[in-house]
């Protein structure tokens, strides 16, 4: 029988299958884009590859996937001013005028991004008389850590026609002072339908959503990145997402895959569905949202906020609504994502995959998929066990929440806060990503932040909710095979195994070995898409 040379081969590594935990080999070879050879270096020269690639020793694990984030948002979010560390208002003020100066007034609106409240001595985001500071003249918007708040200026909320009296669609998402008058927090929904048509810097240019993601492709290839299983945000089209990667797909120019998830109405019209497309794009999951944040008190909780007891968050559907659309959606043969970070919200969103299930039978096997799962109960813990469902979750929020967690929730809830040692031990299936640009969309990160539940400096001493904490095998698969799981790409990625996809990362440390609190340091040294090097810290 004849051999057929491999495109490349790469030896003499450390190369982590993750098939289970410690399982390695020496060597792996490609050939058009797949795994065709796992074994010793030895028989790995015998196959004569067209290229031979030395590892010298390192380590090699699978690509990343980042199973939530908004990577348009990301590539714009980098455009504005980064607020992320600022600790008072005073300093954001300042940020922002320094960006300010360097810009003509006549680049229109003025934009920050990233403010962590819980950051801020002061305790509460900046109102409109404060950014007013900045300018008068120029509209100015600020978006919260969490993305679901904004702080406008006085010429912003003019130009959105937000004055007193003025009634939002949704009740509460414009807050006002005692006078009535609107104090220039938007919250959810507000934002996108009053503020963004406005904007000057937007991703309605096919070109300019195009020309933003080849500026930033390089740094996410740096991070190890090989999927991205991005999400439009509320009301977004799905089409100029899909269509944008499909044209740098065809000109050669996108080295990672992408699956496109959306929250616009169903495509029943021309019969796109999950799973649609390429091995490098194709079409993902309906996304419901059914709450807010916790940052911004938004999530709905069944209890009301420890830190503010009048407030229990927000929903966006009835139990009938919410249902309706899960049902819609899976019996359309849709994946289905559903936004859900209170208990409250996750109440509803198991009630209506149970009702679902037990009324529907359904076109194709389809997988529920429940994003962010961040405070829960023990019923509902039990409740999910019985269910086909994945828990898409982010364990990089984690650095961001220490005494504040328990002020805001409640010493109780808090022990079942983003409980990842929990939702594995119960045996269900757990992926990880970063929400992008509310978080570092770096993996490491998040895999440094899954396995000590601190942030980079060590914080809080011991870890937030330390019981919590999983092993950093654990938390690689969260990133690897799990993610290609919920999105029934098991056959494909995740794992370094024969006939499937050829990506992976070559490390200059091994993971499994160094000090957990240096995983973030670690450096990619090549990332790998297909067998081709998209990235090498030496090119």
């Amino acid at each position: 029988m004849k051999i057929i040379r491999p495109d490349v081969v790469y030896l003499n590594g450390r190369i982590y299958t993750m098939v289970a935990e410690g399982e390695m080999v020496e060597a792996i070879a490609v050939l058009n884009g797949k795994i065709v050879f796992t074994g010793t270096t030895e028989d790995a020269r015998a196959l004569d590859g067209k290229k031979v690639v030395d590892l010298e020793g390192k380590t090699v694990i699978p690509g990343f996937t980042d199973t939530h984030l908004h990577l348009m948002m990301d590539c714009e979010e980098r455009l504005k001013v980064n607020l992320l560390n600022a600790s008072s208002i005073d300093e954001v003020i300042a940020l922002m005028k320094e960006k300010a100066d360097m810009e003509p007034q006549e680049n229109g609106w003025l934009m920050g991004a990233t403010l962590h409240v819980e950051k801020l001595k002061e305790e509460r985001f900046p109102n409109r008389y404060e950014l007013d500071r900045i300018s008068e003249t120029r509209p100015i918007v600020i978006t919260s850590y969490c993305h679901h708040t904004a702080m406008v200026n006085s010429k912003a909320l003019e130009l959105a026609g937000i004055g007193k009296g003025f009634q939002p669609e949704t009740e509460g998402t414009i807050d006002v002072d005692e006078d009535g008058e609107p104090n220039g927090i938007i919250r959810e929904t507000a934002y996108g339908l009053y503020l963004e048509p406005l904007m000057d810097v937007d991703l309605s240019s096919n070109e300019f959503r195009k020309e933003i993601l080849q500026k930033q492709a390089k740094t996410y290839s740096s991070m190890g990145i090989t999927t991205f299983q991005t999400y439009s945000a509320l009301g977004d089209e799905m089409a100029e997402y899909l269509y944008t990667y499909q044209e740098l797909e065809e000109e050669g120019k996108l080295p990672f895959r992408i699956i496109v998830n959306s929250a616009a109405e169903l495509p029943k019209s021309v019969g796109l569905v999950s799973r649609i497309g390429t091995d490098k794009v194709k079409y993902g999951a309906k996304k419901i949202f059914s709450d807010g944040s916790l940052n911004s008190r938004s999530a709905a909780l069944i209890e009301p906020y420890s830190d503010a007891p009048e407030e229990k968050g927000i929903l966006y559907y009835t139990q009938e609504e919410l249902t309706a659309q899960i049902r819609e959606a899976y019996e359309y043969g849709m994946e289905v994502s559903i936004h859900t970070i209170g208990d409250q919200s996750m109440e509803m969103v198991l009630n209506g995959i149970e009702q679902t299930l037990a009324e529907v039978k359904p076109k194709r096997k389809t997988r529920f998929r429940i994003i962010h799962a961040m405070v829960v109960n023990e019923a509902q813990i039990e409740r999910m066990k019985k269910l086909p469902i994945i828990l898409d979750t982010q364990p990089v929020f984690l650095r961001n929440w220490g005494a504040a967690l328990f002020d805001r929730v409640g010493e109780e809830r808090a022990q079942l806060f983003i409980p990842l040692r929990r939702y594995l031990d119960e045996g269900l299936l757990v992926t990880a990503g970063s929400d992008a640009p509310v978080e570092d969309v770096a993996p490491l990160i998040g895999i440094q932040c899954a396995v000590t539940r601190q942030d980079l400096n060590g914080k809080p001493e011991g870890g937030l909710i330390p019981q919590q904490r999983i092993s950093v095998y654990e938390a690689v698969c969260l990133f690897t095979k799990n993610a290609a799981y919920c999105t029934n790409e098991e056959h494909l990625k995740g794992t370094l195994e024969n006939g499937k996809l050829g990506d992976f990362i070559v490390l200059d440390e091994d993971i499994f070995k160094v000090n957990v609190k240096d995983i973030h340091n670690i450096r990619i040294l090549k990332t790998v898409l297909g067998g081709e090097e998209v990235f090498s810290c030496n090119g």
